[in-house]
């Protein structure tokens, strides 16, 4: 399965987890690895551009093509997805379900529903699971965003 990941050129290249362990993640809390990954590149643009602030243009993106045998991934149901992003305290237990699925290394990935498009997928990576090693790098292109996905739209 192609996956994609997208990061500065400092940071593309580092598998290990760190900037979630750091900052904590949809599914991870501050000291827990975790590699974010998509299933295509239109979801992982969506995925960054939520973070930018619509003002500046980020510099020195990188597309990273990633490949990864599908019995490696545990799919998260769909039917629990639903039932947390609904809840009161989804945060909590978004992270809850993805530290419980860490802990437990049944599968080096989770294929998980994404919050803003929830008709497509990212997988989240354990970089500390045994089989780390079956996650290939194939490629790693620039990427340039269009302008028009930064700029405001005044109220007029």
């Amino acid at each position: 399965m192609k996956l994609y990941r997208i990061s500065t050129s400092q940071y593309v290249d580092d598998l290990t987890g760190t900037g979630s362990k750091i900052y904590g993640g949809r599914w991870n809390s501050k000291g827990t690895p975790l590699l974010y990954c998509s299933e295509n590149t239109s979801l992982a643009i969506l995925e960054i551009l939520v973070h930018f602030d619509g003002l500046t243009i980020p510099k020195n993106l990188e597309l990273l093509h990633l490949e990864l045998d599908p019995d490696h991934i545990q799919d998260f149901p769909m039917n629990k997805f639903n039932s947390i992003r609904k809840s009161k305290d989804a945060e909590f237990r978004f992270k809850k379900a993805g530290q419980k699925w860490i802990k437990s290394e049944s599968s080096l990935a989770l294929k998980v529903p994404s919050i803003i498009n929830t008709n497509e997928f990212n997988i989240l990576i354990n970089p500390n699971h045994e089989n780390f090693n079956m996650l290939k790098k194939r490629k790693k292109v620039k990427l340039e965003l269009d302008e028009r996905l930064f700029k405001m739209k005044s109220d007029s």
